[in-house]
């Protein structure tokens, strides 16, 4: 996938406003989100800063970092991997440092840090997390550290999560422990 080119920008976009509307995406679908949703906003914002950091637009990649952080009050690094269908409920106080990646299908509310740990560093040589597909954030979260969240996991609010996650769990508490199996008392929907 190429991630520099601007119809790639276009179909995540698109993908994001698929989680927060029903229906099909137009532009001036998008901009009447843009304007209406600030988690959206930000997204938005985050995914056309990124398109110009990849294309070596430094300025013009600061400004979107700007205008997200001014028009919708949180902060996205431009230089963090974000995969599509990403949805922000509350954008109050999200902080996504510029290492982090986050796979496709997450969401997160208000008062989310992702960032490093006291230059903690893995063996690939990254500080800050790796999350999975699908993976639910709840408020006041806090994800430190060269760790990995797994897929389909549910990490409950004001949980400090400083070591690897399992997939398909449910994580609560300072710090963060499994409490169970996610899928173990509902029925599985994906």
């Amino acid at each position: 996938m190429d991630h520099a080119n601007f119809s790639h920008v276009i179909k995540l976009l698109v993908s994001d406003y698929a989680r927060i509307r029903k229906g099909k995406a137009n532009q001036f679908k998008i901009f009447r989100l843009v304007l209406s949703n600030a988690g959206y906003r930000a997204v938005f914002f985050y995914r056309l800063g990124r398109w110009f950091k990849l294309n070596e637009m430094s300025f013009m990649a600061g400004m979107c970092q700007r205008f997200m952080h001014h028009t919708a009050h949180c902060w996205i690094s431009v230089s963090a991997e974000i995969g599509s269908g990403f949805l922000i409920a509350h954008v109050g106080g999200l902080i996504i440092g510029g290492n982090t990646r986050i796979g496709s299908n997450c969401d997160v509310r208000q008062n989310i840090t992702f960032g490093g740990n006291f230059s903690k560093i893995n063996d690939e040589g990254r500080t800050q997390p790796s999350v999975g597909d699908g993976v639910s954030f709840g408020v006041g979260a806090v994800v430190l550290g060269p760790i990995i969240i797994g897929s389909n996991s549910l990490i409950g609010a004001n949980t400090v999560v400083t070591r690897d996650v399992p997939e398909g769990v449910i994580v609560f508490g300072v710090p963060g422990k499994v409490i169970k199996e996610r899928w173990k008392d509902e029925k599985r929907k994906l």
